[in-house]
Protein backbone atom coordinates (compact mmCIF):
# COMPACT_ATOMS: atom_id res chain seq x y z
CA UNK A 1 0.00 0.00 0.00
CA UNK A 2 1.33 3.41 -0.96
CA UNK A 3 1.34 5.82 1.93
CA UNK A 4 -0.91 8.84 1.30
CA UNK A 5 0.70 12.21 0.92
CA UNK A 6 -0.52 15.77 1.04
CA UNK A 7 -1.08 17.45 -2.29
CA UNK A 8 -2.10 21.09 -2.82
CA UNK A 9 -2.93 21.75 0.84
CA UNK A 10 -4.89 24.93 1.48
CA UNK A 11 -3.75 26.99 4.44
CA UNK A 12 -6.21 29.56 5.78
CA UNK A 13 -4.27 32.34 7.49
CA UNK A 14 -5.30 35.44 9.40
CA UNK A 15 -5.33 37.10 12.76
CA UNK A 16 -7.56 35.77 15.55
CA UNK A 17 -11.17 36.96 15.21
CA UNK A 18 -10.84 37.72 11.51
CA UNK A 19 -13.02 34.94 10.09
CA UNK A 20 -10.53 32.08 9.73
CA UNK A 21 -12.94 29.62 11.35
CA UNK A 22 -15.80 30.69 9.10
CA UNK A 23 -13.71 30.45 5.94
CA UNK A 24 -12.29 27.02 6.75
CA UNK A 25 -15.72 25.65 7.59
CA UNK A 26 -17.19 26.97 4.34
CA UNK A 27 -14.38 25.38 2.32
CA UNK A 28 -15.09 22.13 4.14
CA UNK A 29 -18.33 21.88 2.19
CA UNK A 30 -16.31 20.30 -0.61
CA UNK A 31 -16.53 16.60 0.38
CA UNK A 32 -13.15 15.84 -1.20
CA UNK A 33 -11.33 18.08 1.23
CA UNK A 34 -9.84 16.67 4.40
CA UNK A 35 -9.57 18.86 7.51
CA UNK A 36 -8.65 18.65 11.14
CA UNK A 37 -11.79 20.46 12.24
CA UNK A 38 -9.88 22.68 14.66
CA UNK A 39 -6.81 24.87 14.69
CA UNK A 40 -3.65 22.84 14.23
CA UNK A 41 -1.98 24.58 17.18
CA UNK A 42 -2.11 21.31 19.12
CA UNK A 43 -0.26 19.54 16.32
CA UNK A 44 2.53 22.12 16.21
CA UNK A 45 2.92 21.95 19.97
CA UNK A 46 3.23 18.20 19.66
CA UNK A 47 6.01 18.73 17.13
CA UNK A 48 7.88 20.87 19.60
CA UNK A 49 7.04 24.42 18.61
CA UNK A 50 4.64 27.25 19.35
CA UNK A 51 3.52 30.16 17.23
CA UNK A 52 6.62 32.28 17.38
CA UNK A 53 9.49 29.97 18.27
CA UNK A 54 10.64 29.57 14.68
CA UNK A 55 10.77 25.80 15.18
CA UNK A 56 10.01 23.89 12.00
CA UNK A 57 10.69 20.14 12.14
CA UNK A 58 10.68 19.60 8.38
CA UNK A 59 8.08 18.52 5.85
CA UNK A 60 8.25 14.79 6.54
CA UNK A 61 7.37 15.16 10.21
CA UNK A 62 4.75 17.81 9.52
CA UNK A 63 3.13 15.77 6.77
CA UNK A 64 3.10 12.60 8.90
CA UNK A 65 1.51 14.49 11.78
CA UNK A 66 -1.20 15.96 9.56
CA UNK A 67 -1.97 12.64 7.93
CA UNK A 68 -2.27 10.79 11.23
CA UNK A 69 -4.90 13.31 12.33
CA UNK A 70 -6.72 13.64 9.02
CA UNK A 71 -7.49 9.93 8.90
CA UNK A 72 -8.96 9.91 12.40
CA UNK A 73 -12.46 10.75 11.26
CA UNK A 74 -15.39 10.93 13.64
CA UNK A 75 -16.26 7.25 13.14
CA UNK A 76 -13.42 6.28 15.49
CA UNK A 77 -15.01 8.16 18.39
CA UNK A 78 -17.61 6.44 20.53
CA UNK A 79 -20.44 8.37 22.12
CA UNK A 80 -18.63 8.17 25.45
CA UNK A 81 -15.51 9.65 23.88
CA UNK A 82 -17.56 12.37 22.22
CA UNK A 83 -19.24 13.22 25.51
CA UNK A 84 -15.94 13.29 27.39
CA UNK A 85 -14.34 15.59 24.81
CA UNK A 86 -17.41 17.84 24.68
CA UNK A 87 -17.41 18.25 28.47
CA UNK A 88 -13.72 19.11 28.38
CA UNK A 89 -14.36 21.67 25.64
CA UNK A 90 -17.38 23.05 27.51
CA UNK A 91 -15.28 23.50 30.63
CA UNK A 92 -13.14 25.86 28.56
CA UNK A 93 -16.07 27.66 27.02
CA UNK A 94 -16.70 25.87 23.71
CA UNK A 95 -20.48 25.36 23.51
CA UNK A 96 -21.88 21.96 22.60
CA UNK A 97 -23.67 23.51 19.62
CA UNK A 98 -20.26 24.26 18.09
CA UNK A 99 -19.46 20.56 17.90
CA UNK A 100 -20.81 18.12 15.35
CA UNK A 101 -22.62 15.89 17.85
CA UNK A 102 -25.92 13.98 17.91
CA UNK A 103 -28.82 16.35 18.62
CA UNK A 104 -29.83 14.63 21.84
CA UNK A 105 -26.26 14.86 23.15
CA UNK A 106 -26.13 18.56 22.25
CA UNK A 107 -29.39 19.11 24.14
CA UNK A 108 -28.02 17.29 27.16
CA UNK A 109 -24.70 19.11 27.23
CA UNK A 110 -26.21 22.51 26.50
CA UNK A 111 -28.07 22.43 29.80
CA UNK A 112 -25.46 20.59 31.86
CA UNK A 113 -23.56 22.39 34.57
CA UNK A 114 -19.86 22.49 33.79
CA UNK A 115 -16.98 23.14 36.12
CA UNK A 116 -14.33 25.84 35.87
CA UNK A 117 -12.10 25.76 32.82
CA UNK A 118 -9.47 23.04 32.85
CA UNK A 119 -5.81 23.71 33.56
CA UNK A 120 -4.76 22.79 30.05
CA UNK A 121 -4.16 24.30 26.65
CA UNK A 122 -7.48 25.10 25.03
CA UNK A 123 -8.49 23.11 21.97
CA UNK A 124 -10.78 25.27 19.91
CA UNK A 125 -12.97 22.43 18.70
CA UNK A 126 -13.03 18.69 19.05
CA UNK A 127 -11.50 16.48 16.35
CA UNK A 128 -14.90 15.14 15.34
CA UNK A 129 -16.40 18.56 14.71
CA UNK A 130 -17.78 19.72 11.35
CA UNK A 131 -19.39 17.54 8.67
CA UNK A 132 -17.68 14.15 8.33
CA UNK A 133 -15.52 13.38 5.34
CA UNK A 134 -17.52 11.56 2.69
CA UNK A 135 -17.04 7.81 3.10
CA UNK A 136 -15.84 7.48 -0.48
CA UNK A 137 -12.83 9.61 0.35
CA UNK A 138 -12.42 8.64 4.00
CA UNK A 139 -11.87 5.02 2.99
CA UNK A 140 -9.27 5.86 0.35
CA UNK A 141 -5.95 5.60 2.16
CA UNK A 142 -3.80 4.93 -0.88
CA UNK A 143 -3.96 8.12 -2.91
CA UNK A 144 -3.08 11.75 -2.52
CA UNK A 145 -4.79 13.74 0.21
CA UNK A 146 -5.88 17.35 -0.07
CA UNK A 147 -6.65 19.20 3.10
CA UNK A 148 -7.65 22.62 4.38
CA UNK A 149 -6.00 23.79 7.57
CA UNK A 150 -6.40 27.03 9.46
CA UNK A 151 -4.32 28.22 12.34
CA UNK A 152 -3.66 31.82 13.32
CA UNK A 153 -0.11 30.74 14.16
CA UNK A 154 0.51 30.10 10.45
CA UNK A 155 1.18 33.83 10.17
CA UNK A 156 4.66 33.05 11.50
CA UNK A 157 5.15 29.86 9.48
CA UNK A 158 4.50 31.20 5.99
CA UNK A 159 8.08 30.97 4.74
CA UNK A 160 8.52 27.45 6.08
CA UNK A 161 5.15 26.18 4.86
CA UNK A 162 5.47 27.71 1.40
CA UNK A 163 8.94 26.22 1.00
CA UNK A 164 8.10 22.78 2.40
CA UNK A 165 4.86 22.52 0.39
CA UNK A 166 5.61 24.17 -2.97
CA UNK A 167 2.16 23.22 -4.30
CA UNK A 168 0.32 24.68 -1.29
CA UNK A 169 -2.25 27.44 -1.71
CA UNK A 170 -2.79 30.18 0.84
CA UNK A 171 -5.98 32.07 1.61
CA UNK A 172 -5.38 35.22 3.65
CA UNK A 173 -8.51 36.56 5.30
CA UNK A 174 -8.52 40.15 6.56
CA UNK A 175 -11.14 41.90 8.65
CA UNK A 176 -11.58 45.60 9.40
CA UNK A 177 -8.95 46.26 12.09
CA UNK A 178 -11.44 48.09 14.29
CA UNK A 179 -13.88 45.18 14.23
CA UNK A 180 -11.09 42.64 14.69
CA UNK A 181 -9.71 44.49 17.71
CA UNK A 182 -13.18 44.93 19.20
CA UNK A 183 -13.80 41.21 18.78
CA UNK A 184 -10.43 40.39 20.34
CA UNK A 185 -11.26 42.56 23.34
CA UNK A 186 -14.64 40.84 23.68
CA UNK A 187 -12.92 37.47 23.50
CA UNK A 188 -10.40 38.37 26.18
CA UNK A 189 -13.21 39.58 28.43
CA UNK A 190 -15.38 36.51 27.96
CA UNK A 191 -15.42 34.63 31.29
CA UNK A 192 -14.94 31.14 29.87
CA UNK A 193 -13.87 31.25 26.22
CA UNK A 194 -10.50 31.54 24.46
CA UNK A 195 -8.14 30.70 27.33
CA UNK A 196 -5.16 29.43 25.41
CA UNK A 197 -1.90 29.62 27.38
CA UNK A 198 -1.44 29.23 31.10
CA UNK A 199 1.29 31.67 32.09
CA UNK A 200 4.07 31.10 34.60
CA UNK A 201 3.81 34.65 35.95
CA UNK A 202 0.82 36.85 36.71
CA UNK A 203 -0.56 39.12 34.02
CA UNK A 204 -1.59 42.67 34.89
CA UNK A 205 -3.73 43.77 31.95
CA UNK A 206 -6.08 46.65 32.62
CA UNK A 207 -9.55 45.82 31.34
CA UNK A 208 -8.96 42.08 31.75
CA UNK A 209 -7.27 40.92 34.92
CA UNK A 210 -8.86 43.68 37.00
CA UNK A 211 -12.29 42.43 35.90
CA UNK A 212 -11.52 38.71 35.94
CA UNK A 213 -8.89 37.90 38.57
CA UNK A 214 -8.71 34.27 37.45
CA UNK A 215 -7.37 35.60 34.15
CA UNK A 216 -4.09 36.60 35.73
CA UNK A 217 -2.57 33.32 34.64
CA UNK A 218 -4.32 32.92 31.27
CA UNK A 219 -3.21 34.45 27.99
CA UNK A 220 -5.97 34.49 25.37
CA UNK A 221 -5.58 33.70 21.67
CA UNK A 222 -2.12 33.39 20.19
CA UNK A 223 1.24 34.51 21.45
CA UNK A 224 3.14 36.92 19.22
CA UNK A 225 6.64 38.38 18.98
CA UNK A 226 7.11 40.81 21.84
CA UNK A 227 4.04 39.75 23.80
CA UNK A 228 6.21 39.73 26.94
CA UNK A 229 6.38 43.53 26.77
CA UNK A 230 2.59 43.81 26.96
CA UNK A 231 1.80 41.66 29.98
CA UNK A 232 1.19 44.84 32.02
CA UNK A 233 -0.48 46.95 29.32
CA UNK A 234 -4.11 47.99 28.75
CA UNK A 235 -6.17 45.32 27.05
CA UNK A 236 -6.85 47.40 23.93
CA UNK A 237 -3.10 47.88 23.42
CA UNK A 238 -2.58 44.12 23.73
CA UNK A 239 -5.29 43.41 21.17
CA UNK A 240 -4.07 46.01 18.68
CA UNK A 241 -0.59 44.52 18.78
CA UNK A 242 -2.01 40.99 18.66
CA UNK A 243 -3.77 41.87 15.40
CA UNK A 244 -0.85 43.86 13.99
CA UNK A 245 1.74 41.22 14.85
CA UNK A 246 -0.28 38.61 12.96
CA UNK A 247 -0.88 40.77 9.90
CA UNK A 248 2.67 42.08 9.43
CA UNK A 249 4.12 38.72 8.29
CA UNK A 250 0.99 38.05 6.22
CA UNK A 251 1.59 41.28 4.30
CA UNK A 252 5.36 40.77 4.11
CA UNK A 253 5.39 37.13 3.04
CA UNK A 254 1.93 36.98 1.51
CA UNK A 255 2.48 39.46 -1.28
CA UNK A 256 5.25 37.37 -2.95
CA UNK A 257 2.94 34.35 -2.78
CA UNK A 258 0.18 36.34 -4.47
CA UNK A 259 2.62 37.38 -7.20
CA UNK A 260 3.51 33.71 -7.68
CA UNK A 261 -0.16 32.80 -8.06
CA UNK A 262 -0.13 30.74 -4.87
CA UNK A 263 -2.22 32.98 -2.62
CA UNK A 264 -5.20 35.30 -2.60
CA UNK A 265 -6.57 37.81 -0.13
CA UNK A 266 -10.19 37.71 1.01
CA UNK A 267 -11.99 40.11 3.30
CA UNK A 268 -14.36 38.99 6.02
CA UNK A 269 -16.74 41.74 4.94
CA UNK A 270 -16.97 40.47 1.34
CA UNK A 271 -17.44 36.91 2.56
CA UNK A 272 -20.39 37.94 4.72
CA UNK A 273 -21.92 40.50 2.34
CA UNK A 274 -21.62 38.47 -0.87
CA UNK A 275 -20.74 34.86 0.00
CA UNK A 276 -21.75 33.46 -3.38
CA UNK A 277 -19.42 35.69 -5.36
CA UNK A 278 -16.58 35.50 -2.85
CA UNK A 279 -16.76 31.73 -2.53
CA UNK A 280 -17.00 31.46 -6.30
CA UNK A 281 -13.76 33.40 -6.64
CA UNK A 282 -12.13 31.14 -4.05
CA UNK A 283 -13.39 28.05 -5.87
CA UNK A 284 -11.89 29.33 -9.12
CA UNK A 285 -8.56 29.92 -7.39
CA UNK A 286 -8.39 26.64 -5.48
CA UNK A 287 -10.12 24.33 -7.93
CA UNK A 288 -12.71 23.34 -5.35
CA UNK A 289 -16.31 22.56 -6.32
CA UNK A 290 -18.11 25.87 -6.78
CA UNK A 291 -21.58 24.39 -6.26
CA UNK A 292 -20.55 22.76 -2.99
CA UNK A 293 -19.09 26.00 -1.62
CA UNK A 294 -21.86 28.42 -2.59
CA UNK A 295 -24.85 26.24 -1.67
CA UNK A 296 -26.45 26.97 1.67
CA UNK A 297 -25.34 30.52 2.34
CA UNK A 298 -23.72 31.35 5.65
CA UNK A 299 -24.37 29.50 8.87
CA UNK A 300 -23.69 31.15 12.22
CA UNK A 301 -22.78 27.74 13.62
CA UNK A 302 -19.74 27.99 11.36
CA UNK A 303 -18.48 31.02 13.28
CA UNK A 304 -16.65 31.19 16.58
CA UNK A 305 -18.83 33.92 18.06
CA UNK A 306 -18.80 35.86 21.31
CA UNK A 307 -21.80 37.07 23.27
CA UNK A 308 -22.62 40.77 22.82
CA UNK A 309 -22.53 41.04 26.60
CA UNK A 310 -18.74 41.12 26.44
CA UNK A 311 -18.44 43.48 23.46
CA UNK A 312 -16.64 46.59 24.74
CA UNK A 313 -18.38 48.89 22.26
CA UNK A 314 -16.49 51.46 20.23
CA UNK A 315 -14.86 53.47 22.98
CA UNK A 316 -11.38 54.54 21.95
CA UNK A 317 -10.77 51.56 19.68
CA UNK A 318 -11.24 53.38 16.31
CA UNK A 319 -8.67 56.05 17.20
CA UNK A 320 -6.17 53.57 18.59
CA UNK A 321 -6.65 51.14 15.71
CA UNK A 322 -5.67 53.78 13.15
CA UNK A 323 -2.01 52.83 13.54
CA UNK A 324 -2.95 49.21 12.93
CA UNK A 325 -4.54 50.08 9.58
CA UNK A 326 -1.19 51.22 8.24
CA UNK A 327 -0.08 47.58 8.29
CA UNK A 328 -2.53 46.89 5.45
CA UNK A 329 -1.41 49.69 3.13
CA UNK A 330 0.79 47.43 0.93
CA UNK A 331 -2.15 45.09 0.24
CA UNK A 332 -4.98 47.64 0.19
CA UNK A 333 -5.33 47.25 -3.59
CA UNK A 334 -6.04 43.54 -3.09
CA UNK A 335 -8.73 44.10 -0.49
CA UNK A 336 -11.00 46.44 -2.41
CA UNK A 337 -11.16 48.65 0.68
CA UNK A 338 -8.79 50.60 2.88
CA UNK A 339 -11.07 50.22 5.93
CA UNK A 340 -11.17 53.99 6.13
Amino acid sequence: MTAPRLTQPIFVVGSPRSGTTLLQNLLSRDPRLYRLGRESRFLWHRLGGQEVTGTYPGRERVEAAYLSELYRDERTYTRQEQRRWALRSASQGTPAQYLDLPHDLIAELSTAEVGPFADSVQTETAPFTLPPLHATYANDTTGDVRMVDKDTGHCWRLRELSKAFPDAQFLFIVRDPVESVRSLVAGWRHPTWFFTYRMNADLDIDGYTDEHPWGRRWWNFNLFPGYEQLTQSPLVDVCIEQWSAAMRPVVMHGMPLVDEGRAMFVTFESLVADPKRTLGDIADFTGLATDALVTGGLNEAYMSMTDATFDPGSGDIPRLATKARDVLDPVAHLLGTTYA
